[in-house]
């Protein structure tokens, strides 16, 4: 653990982004969470999305200065794709649907609430990977001072 963290650890196999401090953590457990899987329009609705449940560790970053969510969105996908894990669904900005960020940092549906230190911009990117029975999701969003990554690890998944 980092000195600036204010509590966990990173993920085994998903290691933080470079000069990243952990804003909040959720220790793994037996969780039902919703995976975005195409643009959300309303985080009510039933579309564009999967439930799973598995043992699910929640953690929220801050990066500061902040930098580019795209500079960010490379490090993961090198990551991941080295980890052996393929790109389920993708988005940027405007594209990930009005209430992406509502559903992911919000509704208690991925994040817990109170968890996620959210971003509300577009100046954000989503990432949604798979490897087996191991989700990842990633919330990337930029602003004026900082930028924040939240990610959701689902290991021991299985479609509700």
């Amino acid at each position: 653990m980092l000195a600036q963290d204010s509590d966990g650890e990173d993920h085994p196999f998903l290691p933080r982004y470079p000069q990243s401090v952990i804003d909040g953590y959720r220790a793994p457990s037996l969780e039902e969470v919703v995976i975005p899987t195409g643009p959300i329009a309303n985080a009510e609705a039933q579309t564009n999305r999967v439930v799973v449940e598995g043992n699910v560790t929640h953690i929220d970053y801050r990066v500061k200065p902040a930098t580019s969510p795209l500079k960010i969105e490379r490090y993961y996908d090198d990551v991941l794709k080295k980890a052996g894990f393929s790109i389920a669904y993708s988005c940027v900005g405007p594209a990930c649907g009005r209430d992406m960020g509502a559903l992911i940092l919000n509704s208690g549906k991925v994040a817990p609430v109170g968890l996620a230190d959210g971003l509300f911009n577009d100046r954000i990117r989503v990432v949604v990977a798979r490897r087996a029975d191991r989700w990842v999701v990633l919330h990337i969003a930029e602003g004026p001072d900082r930028s924040q990554i939240f990610q959701a690890v689902v290991e021991g998944a299985s479609a509700r």
